[in-house]
């Protein structure tokens, strides 16, 4: 394994989320852990999901990935929640839900236990000018846990790529979420969505050489057509789009800052 190199690094910015809901159904979603930085250079994980992933939940878990030797292990170990972990945490008025996770990694490091993850952070949220100058089609990967899948010997995701379907420029039908064209389903919800180039990437002016890392939003919806005797995927997902989000996390460290 190569840690240093960034596409193996993403998959380790995700976890698998399980809950028990109301009504006694379960569900499963994704996870990604996003880090804030403060003035004073301290940093603030966050564990970033879907609101409706957790809304009816009674009971749940998220896995982390054990460290050893400062390396990702094959171990990972559960952690615990109950419905009280909504509260107060919602995103505004976004599908998004807010978690902090400080606390939890603290008390982990105190039993012994260390943990191996890495963050989306504000830095990889693309700048307005390099908004302005996206294409209407752009490669994009995403990463998580579809219908709850991921390679449970190792511990890790599962990685899809596909393509905007909508502009990442334009509010799809007036929201504020563009569509992908991948394979969305259900467990990907949650899911951090990212244009990773490698080699080369298009630009204002032509063709750059380099690779380029963007984080520019979540997916939060599945698009489902509802026939007469069953439901068929239109492989198309909405996605939250980042700088939406931020805004919100931003809104939400100051809230929480102050209590």
């Amino acid at each position: 394994m190569n840690i240093n190199d960034i596409s193996t690094q993403l998959l380790y910015t995700t976890v698998p989320i399980y809950a028990k809901n109301n009504n006694g159904s379960f569900s499963s979603g994704t996870g990604f852990i996003f880090s804030v930085m403060e003035q004073n250079d301290t940093s603030i994980p966050l564990l970033i999901t879907n609101y409706h992933v957790l809304e009816n939940a009674v009971a749940g878990f998220f896995e982390l990935h054990i460290a050893e030797k400062g390396l990702p292990s094959e171990k990972s170990i559960r952690i615990q929640f109950k419905e009280s972990i909504i509260n107060g945490n919602k995103l505004g008025n976004l599908d998004l839900i807010a978690i902090p996770l400080a606390s939890t990694l603290n008390e982990l490091k105190q039993k012994g236990i260390n943990i191996f993850y890495r963050t989306v952070d504000q830095n990889m949220l693309p700048k307005e000018e390099q908004i302005e100058y996206f294409a209407a089609i752009e490669d994009i990967t995403f990463i998580g846990y579809p219908s709850g899948l991921y390679d449970s010997v190792n511990k890790l995701p599962i990685i899809r790529q596909g393509i905007t379907a909508t502009p990442i420029w334009n509010q799809f039908n007036g929201e504020n979420v563009f569509l992908i064209d991948a394979g969305v389903f259900p467990g990907s919800s949650g899911s951090p969505v990212f244009i990773y180039n490698h080699g080369s990437y298009p630009t204002k002016d032509g063709i750059a050489i380099g690779n380029r890392l963007l984080f520019i939003g979540v997916i939060s919806e599945t698009m489902i057509r509802n026939e007469a005797d069953a439901k068929s995927y239109l492989d198309l997902g909405k996605v939250i789009g980042s700088k939406m989000m931020y805004e919100e996390v931003t809104k939400f460290i100051q809230r929480i800052n102050k209590v």
